[in-house]
């Protein structure tokens, strides 16, 4: 009986070893699976990302092929990989543009809604990526949509993206697009994405401002370039130099 007992034992652990193993190949053959879509999800959309880049250069223009292409190379990443928030992003992105080329209203806000989408669930997968959050933000203000959930993009954008410059700059624009219906804790919010836009590029902070006539709140800034010192007090002009208050 006794070596019956033993052999069924051996048997028995053989045969968990061989589950265990055979386990174990499964994951990893579906790991290999899923980076494997993963890569090809991410070349797809890196690809589109170039595209987008070169109209961006000087001298470049934009085509509708192009956008067909680029549109073709989103929709390819999506079906390799549907929860990558960079090419949602990045769809997110070139709806914007379409937005602000268009001469419709109508085509203008049926963008500005998909991108608001597209920016959405790609911050149901990534919630820490402030362009996502800013850009949500944008769409909403470009929507009509001035509500919580736009001030709660802005607060999160400029969290998240402290240092990022399209970041700060999206945060300005749509900041002092609603200053006046921003709480005083909001209003910090941008005086600070205001702040750390000067020190890297005052002339284009300065330039946003005066464009909603609030050089004031950029010449309280605590910056020191002689850059943004002319832009406060330009020569030819008497004064003392003194910072206006902030509003």
């Amino acid at each position: 009986m006794a070596p019956v007992l033993a052999m069924t034992r051996s048997i028995g652990r053989l045969f968990g070893r061989g589950v265990c193993a055979g386990t174990l190949i499964l994951i990893l053959g579906f790991l290999a699976f899923k980076a494997g879509k993963e890569g090809l999800s991410n070349f797809f959309v890196q690809s589109a990302h170039m595209e987008i880049e070169r109209w961006s250069k000087p001298g470049q223009s934009f085509r509708g092929d192009e956008g067909t292409r680029v549109m073709q190379y989103l929709g390819s990443s999506l079906y390799h990989s549907p929860n990558n928030p960079w090419p949602l992003e990045v769809m997110g992105t070139l709806q914007l543009r379409s937005m602000s080329a268009t001469k419709d209203p109508q085509l203008a806000v049926a963008a500005a809604r998909s991108a608001n989408v597209n920016f959405r669930m790609a911050l149901a997968q990534r919630p820490t990526s402030p362009f996502a959050w800013a850009n949500v933000a944008l769409t909403k203000l470009y929507l009509g949509e001035q509500d919580e959930a736009l001030f709660r993009a802005l607060e999160r954008a400029e969290e998240l993206g402290p240092w990022e410059p399209e970041v700060q700059q999206t945060v300005i624009f749509v900041g002092l697009t609603l200053w006046n219906r921003l709480n005083p804790a909001q209003q910090a919010t941008v005086v600070r994405a205001m702040d750390r836009g000067a020190r890297r590029n005052p002339g284009k902070i300065a330039e946003i401002a005066k464009t909603f006539d609030r050089i004031d709140l950029f010449c309280a800034l605590s910056y020191s370039t002689s850059q943004g010192r002319e832009v406060c007090n330009p020569v030819g002009k008497s004064g003392s130099g003194k910072k206006p208050n902030r509003q």
